[in-house]
């Protein structure tokens, strides 16, 4: 008869060690960025925060540093391609490479689609797509300088599969995102560079709360029974 063990408990900062590598992490602090931000960290990876605010910053800084990890923050627009340009040319200089980008920042200002603005839908898809498209050029050419391969997520979302009303321009731009993910993974591939996308569900993120709540305010404007 076989026999089966149990195997021994694998720590938890050894499942996954991305010792002198570096990583850009958009949108990362708070919710999931914020996250993915600290998981990187504890594994070992030197990592570039960006968002449009300093106090979120320091704070993801400050709390890595703690962890005794290594994350440095800068101010960018996702939107902005200029901005894009500076976060390569940042993480080039202070951690000499970039071997990881996560396309985590989005907007998702919720409107039904009858009162969809140009502004908004401009905002919405220069955000969730057009800025992570360029990011991604600009950090591909570097990993392909650099010679070593790379990795490029990018968050998607399940509006894409399973819209769920009020945000239309976000399912769009995502869904335009899963395009470049499989386009940019057919192109980047012989470089070593894997392009991947993950999709994960709805998250309680003080910002999905906010949108739920406005959702619930419009169905109760139009009359619907939830």
């Amino acid at each position: 008869m076989p026999t089966f063990a149990i195997p021994e408990p694998i720590a938890f900062d050894q499942l996954l060690s991305l010792k002198g590598r570096c990583a850009i992490v958009t949108g990362g602090t708070r919710g999931i960025g914020e996250a993915i931000v600290l998981r990187l960290a504890e594994a070992g990876a030197s990592v570039i925060v960006t968002a449009r605010g300093q106090e979120g910053l320091t704070k993801v800084e400050t709390t890595v540093a703690a962890m005794a990890g290594k994350a440095s923050g800068i101010q960018a627009d996702a939107a902005k391609l200029d901005d894009a340009q500076r976060v390569v040319d940042f993480a080039i200089n202070k951690f000499g490479s970039v071997d990881i980008l996560v396309n985590n920042a989005a907007v998702f200002p919720p409107r039904l689609s009858i009162e969809m603005t140009e502004q908004i839908w401009n905002q919405t898809v220069d955000t969730d797509l057009k800025g992570p498209f360029f990011l991604s050029k600009l950090v591909a050419l570097q990993m392909i300088k650099a010679g070593r391969g790379g990795r490029i997520v990018n968050v998607l979302s399940t509006e894409t599969i399973r819209p769920t009303g009020m945000l239309a321009s976000y399912g769009a731009a995502k869904a335009g995102l899963m395009a470049v993910t499989q386009s940019m993974a057919v192109e980047l591939g012989q470089h070593g560079i894997y392009v991947n996308a993950v999709i994960p569900g709805a998250t309680m993120t003080a910002e999905r709360i906010a949108i739920d709540a406005v959702e619930r305010d419009e169905r109760t404007i139009c009359g619907g029974a939830y």
